[in-house]
């Protein structure tokens, strides 16, 4: 009979760092499990930015018989709603917490863990609109998407240790970040770093012979203008990015300089990974769909319908428009809320980034709909070194009027965007997601 429990065995996992061991971490599991089982709260509000910390609460609220719920962020008025929906959480003092984190603890060898496969984990996500929703998790899923992530890489990382510019409260850090190289035995350092050269620094310090990076395209992209990665560029094996698209010629530059692959990763919070690419040129656009998952069209549309082992549904509807193609390759055109009418005219905001992202002046772009109830566009810029060098000589009317005059070789005026705004930098969450919302809010 099949077993309905995951084991975990902590003389498995390989921290690194003198200050994180398994036995450490074996006796805080202990410690918790014993809080956890003697207290009647089933449902466990759960944050904790010290990962080491955070994965030992982790599997003790699972192995105790409780339900996980991930907040986005440590915000007062997030944690608060969350709080509504808990029995009790868990973590770092700023959310002011039933039962307080800490790395105290006595002595433990090693433990060995059973844990549910259903036992829940609620992710908070917040699509486009911004509004945050609850996406629901059996433990089950997260491991079996583990097994897979290990069938389909585990080439490109064996005998790598994990280090991640992610946050583990959301599916891709929590999954790649942690899940991944501790339950397939992978090293891995617990230690968030906030900044790449916190993460080359720890590398040298360690002597770590070979990494695998988990990390995002905002970090990404800035890392391909100023790489503070290359005097570990020898030790750098394989880098993971998800959250959105990276930028090609980014991604192409990196590879290059660090001599090391990239590996994209589409997907949401919902479905889980859908598909993963590896690009060797510019042109190289195609995405190659896990070997669990199906895809296919929704009616009368190209939007993306998905089947997969990952959500507990017979098929979901995702708001990608795409091209299907042979032997399970499909490319993404964009989200179908970035299709817009304006005066009854039609624009894909995608598009229009697309097009502004390939003008000499331009390092990353964000187009977004304003105005009420007459609609405009309206362009988030980021220039780069030439762009910046051009306004030495350019007033920021000639530099609008500029982008305008490029952009109508494509749109008639109506479709243009009327304002512009020149920020050094885009509002990327720790995600690596563009907020809309915040994006809206430079042309208040």
């Amino acid at each position: 009979m099949e077993s309905t429990f995951y084991h975990i065995h902590s003389a498995e996992i390989h921290f690194v760092g003198e200050q994180h061991t398994s036995q450490k971490w074996a006796a805080m599991v202990a410690n918790y499990m014993q809080l956890f089982t003697h207290h009647t709260g089933k449902s466990w509000l759960l944050y904790e930015p010290d990962s080491y910390v955070f994965s030992a609460l982790f599997y003790a609220l699972l192995a105790s018989g409780k339900s996980i719920v991930l907040p986005q962020n440590a915000q007062p008025e997030h944690i608060k709603q969350v709080k509504t929906s808990v029995d009790a959480s868990v973590g770092d003092s700023s959310i002011e917490p039933t039962i307080e984190s800490s790395l105290d603890c006595q002595f433990h060898s090693h433990i060995s863990l059973s844990i549910p496969q259903n036992a829940d984990i609620f992710f908070y996500t917040s699509g486009s609109t911004g509004v945050p929703k609850i996406v629901k998790k059996q433990y089950k899923l997260l491991q079996l998407e583990v097994d897979v992530l290990e069938k389909e890489f585990a080439a490109r990382v064996t005998g790598s240790t994990f280090l991640s510019t992610v946050p583990h409260q959301h599916i891709y850090g929590l999954l790649f970040k942690m899940l991944w190289p501790i339950t397939k035995g992978h090293a891995l350092v617990c230690q968030a770093f906030e900044y790449p050269e916190q993460l080359a620094n720890k590398v040298l310090a360690e002597d770590i012979s070979q990494v695998t990076i988990v990390s995002s395209p905002a970090q990404l992209h800035r890392m391909a203008l100023d790489n503070p990665l290359l005097p570990i560029s020898d030790k750098v094996k394989s880098i993971f990015s998800s959250g959105g698209p990276l930028d090609a010629n980014k991604n192409l530059i990196l590879q290059q300089t660090l001599t090391c692959d990239i590996v994209e990763v589409f997907g949401s919070t919902e479905t889980g990974g859908i598909g993963w690419r590896k690009k060797n040129t510019l042109h190289d656009n195609d995405w190659l769909a896990f070997n669990n998952i199906k895809l296919a069209y929704q009616p009368n549309s190209d939007l993306l319908a998905i089947s997969s082992p990952y959500i507990q549904q017979d098929e979901y509807y995702a708001d990608d428009r795409v091209e299907i193609l042979q032997a399970g390759r499909f490319r993404v055109l964009g989200r179908a809320d970035s299709v817009v009418k304006i005066e009854e005219k039609r624009v894909s905001l995608d598009e229009v980034q697309e097009r502004l992202k390939q003008h000499e002046y331009i390092d990353d772009v964000f187009v977004v709909v304003i105005g009420s109830p007459r609609r405009k566009l309206a362009a988030l810029i980021v220039l780069n070194s030439v762009g910046l060098k051009a306004t030495e000589k350019l007033k920021k009317i000639e530099l609008n009027r500029l982008f305008k005059d490029y952009l109508s070789n494509w749109y008639e005026a109506i479709l243009l965007p009327k304002k512009y705004r020149y920020p050094t930098e885009l509002p990327y969450n720790a995600r690596g997601k563009l907020s809309r919302l915040e994006a809206e809010s430079y042309f208040d």
